[in-house]
């Protein structure tokens, strides 16, 4: 390797390599996912809504968490509303607001996609230590120093 070679090598390090693992992994990811979602029939918006409506939320909240607009939730949520998945109720504390609401249906829905997600996902050979390991650096990474 030539004295520029090291030099260019060690001035990266490493970093065309880490940010290329980084985009296989959520590549990886992002198909496991699809294939989870797709298996029950969900796209992947109305998944991470249920992902979402683990707690009761507003169309609002929910849009800000899936980083939509409130009509596009509001399309999402009455296909959910039909398939008796999702329930509007008024809010306990604004009159004017409605909460969506997971049916008894909805939840078992919800954790049954949350089990799929975590099964056979590309981050399954990983020990439990590995995985709090990456977490933390991918965290640091970002600047957000192992937050919870």
């Amino acid at each position: 390797m030539t004295k520029d070679a090291k030099a260019t090598a060690a001035a990266g390090c490493g970093f065309r390599e880490i940010r290329g693992l980084v985009t296989e992994l959520g590549r990886r990811l992002d198909a496991h996912q699809r294939s989870r979602i797709a298996e029950l029939d969900l796209t992947p918006t109305q998944a991470k809504a249920l992902e979402e409506l683990g707690e009761p939320r507003t169309a609002r909240e929910l849009a800000g968490m899936l980083c939509c607009e409130p009509p596009n939730v509001t399309y999402v949520i009455s296909k959910l509303e039909k398939q008796g998945m999702v329930e509007r109720r008024p809010h306990p504390q604004d009159r004017r607001a409605k909460q969506l609401v997971l049916t008894e249906a909805g939840r078992e829905l919800r954790l049954d996609l949350l089990r799929r997600m975590g099964t056979e996902s590309p981050l399954d050979h990983l020990s439990h230590e590995e995985r709090v390991a990456l977490r933390q650096g991918l965290l640091k990474a970002l600047g957000r120093d192992g937050a919870a």
